[in-house]
């Protein structure tokens, strides 16, 4: 029993623990800030929340000792659904929210990189996400300007 314990409270596991909860933390926030300036349904507090759910799931696999290939199979599976939820049709043609819902599956991705211990890798692709994201807002302002001077 007393090992239980010491494991249970061992320092460095709840410092690793803290960290990656603070990174999971700033990665969610800064994607999410983007989406929210964008003026897009998924803000900060959705993406923030579905990080760490993502992150919960894949460290709690990990820490107990399960095949966490399932688990992360059940996070894609579980998070693919809600993407899909997310996804409407307006008219013929137009497509709403496809890049929401895929965003959605991206960052339970960089959660589950986290809590595997993948964290430089979690920041490197959070970096490439949120310059796709803000580059290609940029290209809409910047159109949508030069749209309006036309006029």
């Amino acid at each position: 029993m007393t090992d239980f314990l010491k494991s249970m409270f061992d320092f460095s596991n709840v410092l690793s623990f803290s960290v990656d909860l603070l990174l999971v933390l700033l990665i969610g926030l800064v994607v999410g800030h983007e989406r929210h300036e964008a003026g897009k349904t998924m803000g900060e507090r959705s993406t923030i929340i579905l990080i760490i759910g993502s992150y919960l799931f894949a460290y709690a696999s990990l820490r107990c000792g399960i095949d966490h290939s399932r688990v992360i199979a059940q996070i894609v599976t579980g998070v693919g659904f809600i993407g899909a939820g997310i996804i409407f049709k307006k008219g013929e043609k137009d497509i709403i929210n496809l890049t929401t819902a895929i965003l959605v599956w991206t960052v339970a991705a960089l959660g589950v990189l986290v809590g595997i211990g993948l964290r430089v890798e979690a920041i490197i692709a959070a970096v490439v996400v949120y310059l796709v994201l803000l580059v290609r807002r940029h290209r809409e302002a910047k159109k949508q300007a030069h749209s309006q001077n036309d006029v």
